[in-house]
């Protein structure tokens, strides 16, 4: 279900930022180099003669493991090809085909595509929808509030970061959040589907496979599922960078400016609960620069 993703790199004009890899206003790399210690491998000629017809080598260097090692890197797509998402979500939003974002907590949405949203929502006018999918009262540092009160007072600020930005909020409030792994139930899969097949999203935004965190990666799966149970295979789907877990094919990118920058500061700061936590006077700038 994910053959056709795009993976969400975003960066602030005029300059651009791909994991790590730093652009300038030509959009040329860096350049690298990798050392090797004397007789460690081929010379470049060679070594691309040999993985051209590694069988007709003559090298006495060469082993049969060479050609399995060779192998990783092909048919990985071409180096550094990166588009403006803005082409690759044209086709596919529409009054009755939202842009959707499936937010694992509250405050997941405002730090990884705050800006994007905004802009689709109210710079554009197109129907954006966040979608809390596990909502709860952990990370909530308030021993005098009960667990309901505590999930009550995340979810009020999920619906506040998303009148701020210009989206819809739904909250799933699957069963998941209180099962091992967040496995989801019968009924939350139903749900799941069910909310799919009723809104059509023309795409979704969804963690990095490469996610560290498990409700991070069960969301990514229950996107697929409900992409799959409603048989939605013209929907556009989008990993967004986060903090969390690094793009390590980055094919896209979204430039924007201060006043975005601003409002997802803003956004974030709805999220008094995590803010309270967390220290995010400088490092909702730096995410704004990294994470739109």
């Amino acid at each position: 279900i994910y053959g056709r993703a795009s993976a969400l790199v975003c960066s602030r004009s005029p300059g651009f930022e791909l994991t790590g890899a730093k652009l300038d206003r030509t959009m040329t790399f860096d350049a690298f180099k990798v050392n090797l210690p004397d007789g460690a491998g081929l010379r470049p000629p060679e070594c691309l003669t040999a993985m051209n017809n590694p069988t007709s080598s003559t090298s006495q260097r060469w082993l049969p493991a060479f050609d399995r090692l060779l192998e990783t890197v092909q048919d990985c797509g071409h180096h550094g090809h990166l588009v403006d998402v803005h082409e690759s979500l044209r086709p596919v939003l529409g009054p009755s085909r939202p842009l959707v974002i499936l937010c694992p907590h509250a405050d997941d949405g405002a730090i990884s595509a705050a800006c994007l949203v905004h802009e689709y929502a109210v710079r554009r006018g197109l129907p954006v929808v966040e979608v809390l999918v596990f909502a709860g009262e952990r990370n909530v540092a308030a021993s005098w509030l009960n667990n309901q009160k505590k999930a009550t007072v995340r979810e009020a600020e999920f619906r506040l970061e998303c009148n701020v930005l210009g989206a819809e909020s739904i909250c799933w409030n699957l069963e998941a959040y209180r099962m091992p792994g967040y496995a989801p139930t019968v009924a939350d899969v139903e749900k799941v589907v069910d909310w799919f097949e009723t809104r059509r999203p023309g795409a979704v935004i969804v963690p990095p496979s490469t996610d560290a965190h498990v409700a991070h990666r069960m969301t990514r799966a229950l996107a697929a599922v409900g992409l799959v149970g409603a048989r939605l295979n013209d929907c556009q789907v989008l990993s967004a960078w986060t903090p969390w877990g690094p793009l390590p094919q980055p094919n896209a990118y979204l430039t924007y400016d201060g006043e975005a920058e601003r409002t997802k500061e803003w956004a974030i700061h709805c999220h008094a609960s995590q803010v309270f936590l967390t220290d995010y006077t400088q490092y909702c700038s730096h995410l704004g620069r990294a994470y739109a």
